[in-house]
Order: structure tokens, then sequence, then C-alpha cells
């Protein structure tokens, strides 16, 4: 994190620029980095406009307004010769106009704000990969988003959509979901389970924090059983809403392949989940996307793999998202980072925050939105066939290249369910 008084001072040139300030315009210093500059973090000021000179930034890629004052998306934006990724989570927006962002964007991040409808050319950007709509007031999308055909994962939940064109589903590369906490997507209610109190628990140590919410390793009163205690951040997250979060987690129902569920938090100003603590001895199986990874996982340095510790986690996989799919709930961010295994290949699957309830969409939408989540199985194989040894990844190769592709394949109808490829990966 920068100051301005720092920055005056700086000679070299920079690539990256944190500034959270107070800012209530853009500040002069930043002009000495023109020639340098790719990475541009605003957030948390009180900025609502951008200069009109701003393409200036010849080299600036990626751009962060969180957490500002914007009603508006600046047209500049879209003079910005090499930008690819814009956030304003977060501010006021209840005008996106047309022609406002450059053509080659590949990532929008527009959570939390009150745009009640998107530009009728937003089909215009044929490069977006990623895009962040949940908590608007949207209740339509153009039909010019049909263009939008290398898009891999868009989050529309918390908004006013009664009904969702048959088109979405049929998005060739869409493999990340989310439709959650609309008119359109009512949760059933929750099977009861027990409700307790925030301060009937003893806080102990951080076990991990995610996009909706940090767990904690935690006791009830004198019981000397640890839980895992989940408290979400606000009511709204880059995903959706706590709230159906948790429903969607409860009406789960028992798989041994999901955490159980112990109890739900009441009288709390934020909403939470009591979970079984898992052992210590298992650790999340990848790591989110990168700016460069975009939509796709990443890994540790030197993670490794045998082939016989990814069937049996496939196989478990296939088998926990067969049985979420029989309960009509759509995960939504079947990603490893969002799992859980252990030296043995024992897996959970965890974060339900994209999750959806199907059952009130209609079947056909229903059917290919489980389409979409065995896209997202394909990219999960491809990315586990990576942590594999050279010689290893030529056997994975032989025995599963046409199944990967039948689940990449870009007519969603044509891909196999979950049910069909349980006996593929049940050695």
């Amino acid at each position: 994190m920068f100051s301005l008084d720092t920055l005056a001072q700086t000679t070299a040139p920079l690539s990256r620029i944190n500034l959270s300030v107070g800012l209530n315009e853009f500040p002069a210093e930043l002009y000495r980095f023109t020639d340098s500059l790719e990475i541009l973090d605003l957030s948390g000021n009180d900025l609502a406009d951008l200069p009109a000179d701003l393409f200036r930034f010849k080299k600036l890629k990626r751009l962060f307004l969180t957490n500002n004052q914007f009603r508006h998306i600046p047209a500049v934006l879209s003079l910005c010769p090499q930008l690819l990724m814009v956030s304003f989570k977060g501010n006021q927006l209840t005008d996106f106009a047309q022609g406002v962002l450059p053509e080659q964007l590949e990532w929008l991040i527009l959570t939390d704000n009150q745009l009640s409808a998107l530009p009728e050319d937003f089909g215009r950007y044929t490069k977006l990969r990623k895009v962040a709509l949940a908590g608007n007031q949207l209740s339509y999308l153009p039909d010019s988003m049909q263009q939008c055909r290398e898009l891999g994962l868009l989050r529309l939940s918390l908004n006013k959509f009664e009904m969702f064109p048959d088109w979405l589903f049929e998005l060739p590369k869409l493999a990340w979901l989310a439709l959650g906490a609309n008119p359109a997507c009512p949760v059933p209610e929750a099977q009861a389970v027990a409700a307790h109190s925030l301060q009937q628990y003893q806080l102990l140590h951080k076990l991990g924090e995610g996009a909706s919410g940090v767990i904690y390793q935690a006791r009830f009163g004198e019981d000397p059983e640890l839980v895992a205690l989940k408290q979400f951040k606000g009511w709204v997250t880059s995903d959706g809403c706590p709230k159906d979060e948790m429903n969607n987690y409860l009406n789960a129902g028992s798989h041994p392949n999901l955490i159980t569920v112990k109890a739900k938090l009441i009288d709390s100003e934020l909403p939470g989940l009591v979970m079984e603590l898992v052992p210590a001895s298992f650790s999340v199986l990848g790591q989110p996307p990168s700016f460069d990874s975009c939509t796709r996982d990443t890994f540790t340095q030197g993670q490794s793999l045998t082939l016989l510790q990814l069937i049996r986690l496939a196989g478990q996989v296939v088998n926990v998202m067969a049985h979420l799919h029989q309960q009509q709930i759509a995960h939504g961010d079947l990603y490893a980072h969002n799992m859980l295994s252990n030296d043995k290949a024992d897996l959970y699957l965890g974060d339900f925050g994209a999750a959806t309830a199907l059952q009130a969409l209609p079947l056909q939408q229903q059917q290919l939105f489980c389409a979409l989540e065995v896209r997202a199985f394909g990219y999960w194989l491809l990315d586990m066939r990576s942590l594999l040894s050279s010689e290893e990844q030529r056997v994975f190769d032989d025995k599963y290249q046409a199944l990967v592709q039948s689940c990449l394949q870009s007519l969603a109808k044509l891909r196999p369910d979950f049910i069909q490829l349980m006996p593929v990966f049940s050695a």
C-alpha cells in the first residue's frame, strides 16, 4: 500500500500501485507511471469519476475501484488499450451505458451495486470470460449476451430475475453459474437443525477464509468436541446470498463427501453455520484462480498426484455431484479450491456460496444447468492431470481423453451426466 508522499518520491517505474487514502479525485501523482503501470487498485476511496485521459496509461491491464462512490461506468475505460479486468464491486452504480468498456475486456466485477439493466449491446464484449453481477436489481439479460461465447463463469445471484432465457444455459463454455436468491430460484425451507447463539461458542483460531466467510475452530460451551464455525462476512457475497447458501447446504442432506452440519447460528449480526471439524490431515486441494488463469484453479509449487489418487478423487466428486443433482441443487463452484483431501485421496466438497436450487426452473433449464457442471468437472480433470508425472499423464490421456472431451463439448445437451460417469471412476 502506497501513500501519495511515497509515490511523489518514487523514481523507479512501478507496475502495480495500491492506494487507499480517502481520495475523492484521481491523484496527479499517478501520471508519472503512465508507461509502466499494469495493475491499479484504488479500492476503498471516495472516487465518483475518472479522468478523461486515463487512456494515457498504455499498459494498464487491471483496474480495481471497489468500495468507492461511482454511479456510472466512465466511458474513458473504453479507450484504455490493454485493459482486461475492471472491478466496481460495492459502489452505487445505476448506469451502465453502451460502449463504455473496452471490447478486449475479459473479467468484469459489478457485484453489490444498483444496476437494473445491462446495455443492449453487451454482446460486443465477446472476450469476456468471467462476469460477477450478484447483488444488483437485474431482471433480464440482453439478447446480445448470447455472443459472449467465451464466458466461463457468471454470477447472477441476488437480483430480480423471475425467469432466465434458455440461451443462457447453452453458452458453450459456461461452467460455473450462480442464480440463487432470485424469484426464479426460491430455496425450499431447509430441514430442521439445531440453532445456537454465537455467544455459546468459544472461537479458538481461524482455519481458513473464502469469498463468503471465515471459518474458525471452535468449541460449544464446555463440550470437549471441537467444531468448525463458518461466519459469513455479510448479507451479499461475491457469489450470492448467505441465507440461500445455508439452506442449500442443509437441503443437500447427508453424504460421505459433504461435511456434516451440526447447527446454524441465530441471534448474531451475521449468519453462520457450525460443522464437523475436518481432521488436520486434510488440506485444500487447489488454490483459487489467478489473474492470469482467470477461471482456472492454480496449485502450489511441487504439488503432485498419482493416477490412482486422481481416479479415487474423481470417483468421489462424481458421486457427490450426482447426489446434489438428485437433490435438485447445482453447486455452481465445482473447483479444486473448494475441496479438501488427504494423502489417502479422501475428499470433501465444500462452499455452497454459489449454489442454486433448481426445483422452480423449467425442466430443460435444470438439465442444462447440470450439464454446465459436467463441463466444470471436465476442467477439474484437466487441472488434476497437470499434477501427474509425464508418464502418468500419457496413461491418463490414453484412458480418459475421450471422456474429458465429452464433458467439455460445446453442446451442453450432449455431455454425459454424473450418473453416467459414476461407473468410469468406480475403481
